[in-house]
């Protein structure tokens, strides 16, 4: 944590301005576009989101995962098993999700711009899960993740992002049901790498609390991912982009008189 805290403070004292990317998808700052797209890969899941700027301080959103690694809200050391055989909980599944984030507050620093916000994410999974004896069988699982993202804007092109998070997953099967609580602190970044794109990156890491039948005690919980928040490409955003670019321009019409 130290080294993360230098990190932050050679780059804000580089920074002669701050802005960073100018819509957050993995952090706490508002969305200034009117719809944001969001897709990377990582670990235990692929994800996409479809992000839109609510009225006010609330933006909302939908997104999906294509779950491969073992667990949904975040992967983990333990495994849930049957006398000493250990199993994965998911093999392959789909999640969907609602998205809700309530941008609480922003504080502007001479070197240093944070945002703090809410996440609120809600969602079920569908899935084919690994039996605690042999074959496969059909899981559904369900998800409340609830955080506090931090964006801070810490140079013109960056953002460093932190934060608590809990994605609380509970699992339902023809076997034993159990669950996870992950305690997730993030270290994350956004980079504006032009006025349209900005790729990310995060790694979450805490302690996950074993819950259900058949599991017990806690373990290391974590998740990463990469990828890229996208807009102005298409629809109404690619409109105000169009504009914006060609707002300066100035047609004159001259009319010709002809004097007898």
């Amino acid at each position: 944590m130290r080294a993360i805290g230098v990190f932050i403070l050679v780059l804000a004292m580089a920074s002669p301005a701050l802005a960073g990317p100018a819509n957050s998808t993995i952090g706490g700052k508002k969305l200034e576009q009117d719809m944001v797209h969001s897709g990377g890969v990582g670990y235990p899941s692929m994800l996409y989101e479809w992000w839109n700027k609510g009225k006010n301080k609330l933006d909302w959103g939908l997104g999906g995962d294509l779950v491969y690694g073992g667990s949904w809200g975040a992967a983990t050391t333990s495994r849930t098993g049957f006398g000493s055989v250990g199993v994965r909980v998911i093999r392959i599944g789909l999640g969907i999700n609602g998205i809700l984030r309530w941008h609480l507050a922003e504080k502007e620093r001479p070197k240093v711009t944070n945002d703090v916000g809410i996440l609120f994410k809600p969602g079920i999974l569908i899935a084919k899960g690994s039996a605690f004896v042999a074959g496969e069988n059909f899981t559904f699982g369900i998800k409340t993740e609830v955080g506090a993202p931090v964006s801070i804007d810490v140079h013109e092109r960056v953002s460093v992002v932190t934060g608590g998070y809990i994605p609380f997953t509970y699992f339902f099967r023809d076997g034993p049901d159990n669950g996870l609580i992950p305690l997730l602190v993030r270290l994350g970044v956004e980079i504006k790498a032009n006025d349209n794109v900005a790729p990310w990156f995060f790694f979450d890491l805490g302690p996950g609390i074993n819950v259900g039948q058949g599991v017990s005690g806690a373990s290391f919980a974590w998740r990463i991912g990469a990828g890229t928040a996208f807009w102005g490409v298409l629809g109404k955003n690619k409109d105000k982009s169009d504009s914006a670019s060609g707002g300066g321009e100035e047609v004159i019409v001259v009319e010709e008189i002809e004097v007898e």
